[in-house]
């Protein structure tokens, strides 16, 4: 009886922690909805995308492409632009139109190749977090 505090251990056995069988879920929070973090013009919020769009937004363009899942060719592609903006919009539920994508995409088109890139870098901070939930006292007891 050492160690039990004088209880016998019948009285201890309603005391002693047992493995319940729990839940787990794993939750991931995307921030959908909404307008475009940056403006078409807003540019300079972030500097490297600023900086690589300005020297080579093909480049860019690519780089958005691989981050899709897409060949490095598909910036290639007639209308790629466009799919990737429709893409991000879609993806993230951003209010648009598809006339206003056309519209950034054929008449400015470098600055609608960083606006998608900021968007994505911005928004690809996704946060997980997994919920676990014990098992109540009436689930352990023996």
């Amino acid at each position: 009886m050492s160690n039990l505090g004088g209880k016998s251990p019948a009285s201890l056995l309603y005391f002693i922690p047992t493995r319940g069988v729990g839940t787990s879920t794993v939750t991931t929070v995307i921030r959908t909805g909404g307008d475009w973090t940056t403006g078409l013009f807003g540019i300079c919020s972030d500097k490297s995308v600023c900086v690589c769009g300005a020297l080579c937004s093909p480049c860019l363009e690519c780089n958005l492409a691989r981050n899709y899942g897409e060949c490095l060719c598909f910036p290639l592609l007639p209308g790629s632009t466009l799919a990737l903006r429709v893409g991000a919009r879609e993806k993230y539920k951003i209010r648009g139109t598809l006339c206003e994508d056309w519209m950034a995409v054929h008449c400015c088109w470098p600055f609608a190749v960083c606006q998608v890139a900021r968007e994505l870098k911005r928004r690809a901070t996704t946060q997980i977090y997994e919920i676990n939930t014990a098992p109540t006292a009436k689930d352990t007891l023996v």
